[in-house]
C-alpha cells in the first residue's frame, strides 16, 4: 500500500514538474507586458542621444574641418548603435536577475512582468539582427565596417556570458569594469570605418576620439554607483574598494580623457570640466559616511552622490559632442594637433 502511494506521489511530482516546464516554454507574458518592459527599462531618447554622439564624433574626428555628414552611413550606424544599447540593457537585466530579486525587486524581470526565457529569446533575436546588419554593411559600405559591427556584437555577447569567467571577474571589480568598458572603443571604431573606410582606423585622431568616449563611459559607470548605502548584493566599486581606490579609478579614466582631449585639441574646454569632476568627487568622499554602512531607522538617505552623478552625466555628454561642436563652430583645421 505504501509502495503504491509512493509511486502515485512520484508520478504526481513528475507531472507537476512537466507542467511547470511546459508553462515556462509555452506561456507568453503578452505583448503589452513587453511594451511595458521597454517603456520602463529602455530610455530610447537617451540611447539615441548616446548613439548620435558616438556616430557624430566618428565622422567629425577625421573630417579635416568639413561639416558634411553622409546621411546613409549616419542613419544606418545610428540605428545599429541604438540597437547595441537596447541589446545591452536586456542582456544586463537578464544577467543580473538574481541580484535584482534582492536589490531591485521592483524591476520587470524580478517581479515577473516578463520571463527570463522570453528575455533570452529577445537577446538572441537582437544579436541575430545585429550580425545580419554587419553582413549587409560589409557588402554595401565596406568590409571593415561590417566586420567591426559583428565584432562589437560578439563582444557584447561575450560580456553577456561574462567572458566565461563571471565569478572570477565579479571578485575583481576593477578588471570587471575595464573588460566591460573596452566595448566603447569598438562603438566608435565601427562608425569611423563606415564613414571613412578601413584606412581611417590607422589615424591617431580615430583612436583618441575613441579614448575620449572611453573616459566618459568609464567615469559615468563608476560615478553613478557612489551611494554609500547601496545594497551589499550590488557589490558597487565604492563598497568593494572603499573611497581611495574608487577615487583612483576615476582619476585613471580622467587622465585618459585629459590626454585624448589634448590630442583632439579640445583641452581648453574639457580640462576644466574634468578637474571639476575630480574636485566634486573629492568633496563628496570627504563628507560621505563609511561605504556599506546601512541607514539607521528614520534616517534620511544621502543625496550628495546624486549631484556628482549629474555632474558626471553632463561631462559624459560633453565628451560625446565636443568634437562635433568644435567642427560646427568653425574652428580652423590648424587648431588640431599635428603629429609627424
Amino acid at each position: 500500500m505504501k509502495a503504491a502511494q509512493d509511486k502515485n506521489h512520484s508520478q504526481t511530482s513528475v507531472s507537476t514538474a512537466s507542467s511547470r516546464e511546459v508553462d515556462i516554454f509555452v506561456q507568453f507574458s503578452g505583448y503589452k507586458n513587453w511594451l511595458k518592459f521597454f517603456a520602463e527599462r529602455i530610455a530610447l531618447f537617451i540611447y539615441l542621444l548616446t548613439a548620435a554622439g558616438y556616430v557624430l564624433t566618428a565622422n567629425y574626428a577625421l573630417s579635416d574641418g568639413s561639416k558634411s555628414l553622409p546621411l546613409r552611413p549616419f542613419f544606418w550606424t545610428l540605428v545599429i548603435e541604438t540597437f547595441f544599447l537596447i541589446t545591452l540593457r536586456v542582456m544586463d537585466d537578464l544577467k543580473d536577475v538574481d541580484t535584482d530579486i534582492v536589490a531591485h525587486p521592483e524591476r520587470p524581470l524580478p517581479r515577473g512582468l516578463v520571463t527570463a526565457h522570453e528575455a533570452n529569446i529577445v537577446v538572441h533575436t537582437l544579436v541575430a539582427i545585429l550580425v545580419l546588419n554587419g553582413i549587409a554593411l560589409a557588402i554595401v559600405e565596406n568590409l571593415a565596417c561590417g566586420l567591426l559591427c559583428i565584432a562589437t556584437t560578439c563582444y557584447y555577447y561575450a560580456m553577456f556570458k561574462e567572458f566565461g569567467c563571471g565569478h572570477w571577474l565579479s571578485a575583481r571589480p576593477i578588471l570587471y569594469v575595464l573588460s566591460h568598458q573596452l566595448v566603447v572603443l569598438l562603438m566608435v571604431l565601427f562608425p569611423v570605418a563606415a564613414f571613412h573606410g578601413a584606412s581611417a582606423l590607422k589615424s591617431i585622431f580615430c583612436w583618441h576620439a575613441a579614448l575620449l568616449q572611453f573616459c566618459g563611459s568609464f567615469t559615468f559607470e563608476v560615478c553613478r554607483k557612489l551611494d554609500p548605502t547601496a545594497h551589499v548584493a550590488l557589490n558597487t566599486y565604492l563598497v568593494a574598494y572603499g573611497k581611495l581606490k574608487t577615487y583612483l579609478m576615476i582619476v585613471f579614466a580622467v587622465a585618459i580623457g585629459a590626454w585624448a582631449s589634448y590630442v583632439m585639441a579640445v583641452e581648453i574646454i574639457m580640462w576644466p570640466f574634468l578637474g571639476f569632476l575630480l574636485l566634486s568627487v573629492l568633496v563628496l568622499f570627504m563628507k560621505q559616511r563609511t561605504p556599506g554602512t546601512p541607514l539607521a531607522e528614520g534616517e534620511a538617505p544621502p543625496k550628495g552622490h546624486k549631484t556628482v552623478e549629474l555632474i558626471c552625466t553632463l561631462i559624459t555628454l560633453l565628451t560625446m559632442y565636443i568634437v562635433p561642436i568644435k567642427v560646427w563652430s568653425g574652428v580652423p583645421e590648424t587648431a588640431m594637433r599635428t603629429f609627424q
